[in-house]
């Protein structure tokens, strides 16, 4: 069933700073819910053919959803996963673990085991306000996010950091990140302040959309094949938005 949400823009930018690629899409009133079978999702992404959604959840679960809601498990570790994506050049997915502050990997095709890749030694005295995301974004890189600081550090796939910015000038977390390729924009969920916010690799704010009906907002995925943006809701009872694009 689709609803009606208010969504309000408080910086209307298409693209400055974006290399000037493809526009940010605009998300529109249209909103769907699915619930679906995955306690306290916190991450987002999706798999390599771009047929379904990857997801983690808190307790430790790896899992693939279709389009309509329906869960399979791909791996289960009880690490407090917090953040995934996928590597689109061989599938291998990656996974933000807070508490011990590492990023590991699930090895494609098959993801039948998890190995540590690095540690985010910047975060190692955050303890359970620490890495919240990770996001693939090019030449072999990824960006890790921090629920303290609204730290964005950019890191090698071997663990060497290349750069390190803060995103608290304007948000109070990195709850959950998304790499726009098409635009070169990152799009960022706060779940404390329930805001999405567009930026810049570099940190500049674009856009920013208030979603208050969205409880703890830690997961979400841009879809420019479904035109819509996804968000999972850090729940007991797992809900799955599906916002629709307004323009793109």
């Amino acid at each position: 069933m689709k609803k009606k949400c208010f969504i309000l823009t408080a910086a209307a930018v298409l693209l400055v700073g974006c290399n000037e690629k493809l526009p940010i899409p605009q998300l529109g009133e249209e909103y769907t819910v699915l619930e679906v079978d995955m306690a306290e999702l916190s991450g987002l992404c999706l798999n390599k053919d771009k047929t379904k959604l990857l997801a983690c959840g808190d307790t430790g679960v790896v899992k693939e959803i279709s389009f309509t809601g329906e869960a399979t498990e791909l791996w289960k570790s009880g690490a407090d996963m917090e953040g995934i994506a996928l590597n689109p050049s061989n599938g291998d997915i990656y996974l933000a673990i807070e508490g011990t502050q590492k990023i590991h990997r699930l090895p494609a095709p098959v993801y039948n085991q998890e190995v540590v890749m690095f540690d985010v030694s910047s975060a190692s005295a955050f303890k359970n306000s620490g890495i919240e995301a990770v996001e693939f974004y090019k030449r072999n890189t990824v960006f890790v996010g921090s629920q303290k600081g609204a730290n964005l550090w950019q890191y090698k796939l071997d663990g060497t950091l290349v750069s390190s910015i803060s995103l608290s000038s304007f948000a109070s977390e990195i709850a959950a990140l998304h790499y726009d390729e098409a635009a070169d924009c990152l799009w960022v969920a706060d779940s404390k302040l329930a805001k999405i916010f567009v930026c810049t690799v570099e940190g500049q704010l674009l856009e920013t959309y208030d979603f208050p009906f969205i409880e703890n907002a830690e997961a979400l995925c841009l879809d420019r094949d479904r035109n819509c943006l996804w968000i999972g809701s850090d729940e007991d009872a797992t809900k799955l938005y599906k916002i629709d694009f307004d323009t793109i």
